[in-house]
C-alpha cells in the first residue's frame, strides 16, 4: 500500500510542478516587460539634444545633501509627470532619487528608504 502511495505522489508531482514552473517563468517575463510602461529611458544623444544634463546639474547643485565630487548619476528617465534619475554616493553607497516636473521644477528628492532629503 505504501509503495502505491509513494509512486502516486511521484507521478503526481511530475504533472504538477512543470506546469507551475512554466507559469512562474512566464509571469516573471511579463512583469519585466511591463513594469512601468510610462517610464522611458532617454538615450545619451536625446539628453544632450534637450540640454537635460545642464538642467539636472542645476537641480542637484541646489540640494545640500549631495556632494557632486563623490556622486554618479544614472540615466534620466522620462515619466508621465516629468523626469527622474538616481544619484549614488560612490563612497557611502547612499542613493538619492530626484524627481522633477516637465519644466524641471523639483518635485522631490528622496533617499532610497523614501525619507525626504529636501522639500522643494
Amino acid at each position: 500500500m505504501k509503495n502505491y502511495i509513494l509512486s502516486f505522489l511521484v507521478f503526481f508531482s511530475f504533472l504538477v510542478f512543470p506546469n507551475s514552473s512554466i507559469e512562474v517563468s512566464l509571469y516573471e517575463f511579463t512583469v519585466d516587460q511591463s513594469q512601468n510602461p510610462r517610464d522611458r529611458k532617454l538615450s545619451a544623444e536625446e539628453v544632450k539634444e534637450r540640454g537635460l544634463d545642464l538642467l539636472a546639474n542645476q537641480i542637484v547643485e541646489n540640494i545640500d545633501e549631495i556632494d557632486l565630487r563623490k556622486t554618479a548619476r544614472s540615466a534620466i528617465f522620462e515619466t508621465s509627470y516629468g523626469f527622474r534619475w538616481k544619484m549614488v554616493n560612490l563612497h557611502t553607497g547612499k542613493i538619492i532619487i530626484v524627481k522633477v516636473d516637465k519644466n524641471f521644477h523639483l518635485i522631490s528628492a528622496r533617499n532610497s528608504d523614501k525619507s525626504k532629503v529636501m522639500i522643494p
